[in-house]
This record gives structure tokens, C-alpha cells and sequence, in this order.
């Protein structure tokens, strides 16, 4: 049977979005089509890369190779008590110092501009930059000028960009929220924890656009920093597309009459 390709809204949720690796894994072993991404955070960084043309798998490799000193480095608390250079420079390295025009995918990274308050899905110019913007919690990390904005987290606006992933062409979206049910924070007693605890409320009182199939992988046990967990992360993400795959494989499927690719 024809199928179409679906686009994928990719939220936001620190080392939570390891889950996005085994979201995709699946998918591919289903055979569904991507089509279209957009990522918010964590989900900008799993989805450039696969946008890249990197498998699940090589992502899975990268992620589990991947130490916490390799994507952050030490700042002076000016703006932002770390930066994601090293990051960016690796992100660099692995998609070639692709733009957006290289990817296979169609991709967008959202990001907010700190000046304005406004949403910023970031489409042209280099991706590695781009990601390093959506990821760069506020408070956190030093944001990213571009132009007359400065650039943080996508999160603070748009969790999980369904919206965005629909602008970029997709009829039927599938959302992956990693922020759901979590459970409430032991101690908070340190900036990070505060101002991280303070995102993820934001995010939770966001109104998503409605996609077509919502998937909720179970992080709850998984910490925002908790990076070793990738074996945790991915089970999630794969338990997650199982429970919905009936949903998403009729999602995936065109009518022998119907309305072909898209």
C-alpha cells in the first residue's frame, strides 16, 4: 500500500530527549516516512541529525559515546552560567558545517528571541548554530545573537512545535511531549534545579496545536541532566510509538485513490 510521509514535532526536555532516539528507531522499523521535523531543544538536536541524514541508530551511537563536557563549557556568570560552544562546534563537525538547505529533511529549530518574546523557527543558514540556540535554557547557557535578536531556548515559548512542523509543509503531524506527569522535584535548592523546574512549568501550561497522534513517552524517572540514561531514554521513546502504532501506521497510509504523497 502507498504511504505518505508525516512530519515530527520534537519537544523539548534536556537529556529526556534521548527518548527522541528510540521514537525514531521505531518509526523506521515500522517504515514510516518522515517527511518534515521541527524541534524544540533537545528535540532540535535529535532531529537535525536525523534530518542530516543519520540514522537512529548512529544517533543512539553518538548519544551513548557523548560525555556532557563534549557539548558544554565553563562561563562567567554574565549572561549564562555555561555555553554551548562545544556543541555547536561538534555539531559542526558531524553535519559538515551543513545549512539548512543541505538537510535530506526538511527542518526547523525553535527558538525564542529574549528581546521580544517572540517565537523564532530558525529554517536558513548554519544548523549546528541553530541548534545551539534552541537548546540554550535561559539563565543557563549564554543565549545566541542573530541580528538584532538573542536567541534561547525554544521551550520558553513553543514546547512541542506542532505548529512549526505544519508551516514546514506536514498535513499529519506526530508530537513526541517529554513533559508530562512528571514528578514534583525532591530538593529544590540550587539554581539549576530552580530554573529548570521553573521551564518545565512553563512548558506544561503551554497550549499545544493539537497533531494528529500525541506521544507520551515515560521519563519521569529520568533527571534533566541525567545523560547516562540513554538506554532509559530510548526504551521510553520505543515503548511510546508501540503503544500508538496502529495510529500512526493509518496515519502513514494513503487511500489507493487518495491524496497521494504528503
Amino acid at each position: 500500500m502507498a504511504t505518505r510521509k508525516i512530519g515530527l514535532a520534537l519537544g523539548g526536555g534536556v537529556a529526556r530527549g534521548l527518548a527522541h532516539i528510540g521514537v525514531l528507531a521505531e518509526l523506521e522499523k515500522a517504515g514510516v516516512e518522515i517527511g518534515w521535523i521541527a524541534g524544540t531543544s533537545a528535540g532540535s538536536l535529535v532531529g537535525a541529525l536525523f534530518a542530516h541524514g543519520y540514522s537512529a541508530a548512529e544517533i543512539l551511537e553518538l548519544a551513548e559515546s557523548t560525555k556532557w563536557r563534549d557539548l558544554a563549557g565553563i562561563n562567567l556568570p554574565k549572561v549564562g552560567l555555561s555555553n554551548f560552544e562545544p556543541m555547536e562546534h561538534l555539531l559542526n563537525e558531524l553535519l559538515n558545517e551543513a545549512t539548512f538547505s543541505d538537510l535530506k529533511i526538511p527542518f526547523a529549530a525553535v527558538t525564542c528571541d529574549l528581546r521580544t518574546g517572540n517565537e523564532v523557527a530558525l529554517k536558513q543558514g548554519n544548523v549546528a548554530r541553530a541548534v545551539r540556540a534552541s537548546c540554550s535554557i535561559p539563565g543557563i547557557f549564554v543565549p545566541v545573537e542573530d541580528g538584532e535578536m538573542l536567541l534561547t531556548d525554544g521551550g520558553v515559548v513553543n514546547g512541542v512545535p506542532v505548529n512549526v512542523a505544519r508551516s514546514l509543509g506536514a498535513k499529519k503531524v506526530v508530537a513526541v511531549q517529554l513533559h508530562s506527569g512528571e514528578e514534583p522535584v525532591a530538593k529544590l535548592d540550587n539554581i539549576f534545579a530552580i530554573l529548570m523546574q521553573s521551564l518545565e512549568i512553563m512548558q506544561r501550561s503551554q497550549t499545544m496545536e493539537k497533531p494528529d497522534v500525541l506521544l507520551l513517552p515515560d521519563v519521569v524517572k529520568i533527571g534533566i541532566f541525567d545523560f547516562q540514561k540513554v538506554k532509559d531514554g530510548y526504551e521510553a521513546g520505543c515503548r511510546a510509538v508501540r503503544l500508538h502504532k496502529d495510529d500512526i501506521t493509518k496515519l502513514a497510509r494513503t487511500r489507493m485513490f487518495g491524496i497521494g504523497k504528503g
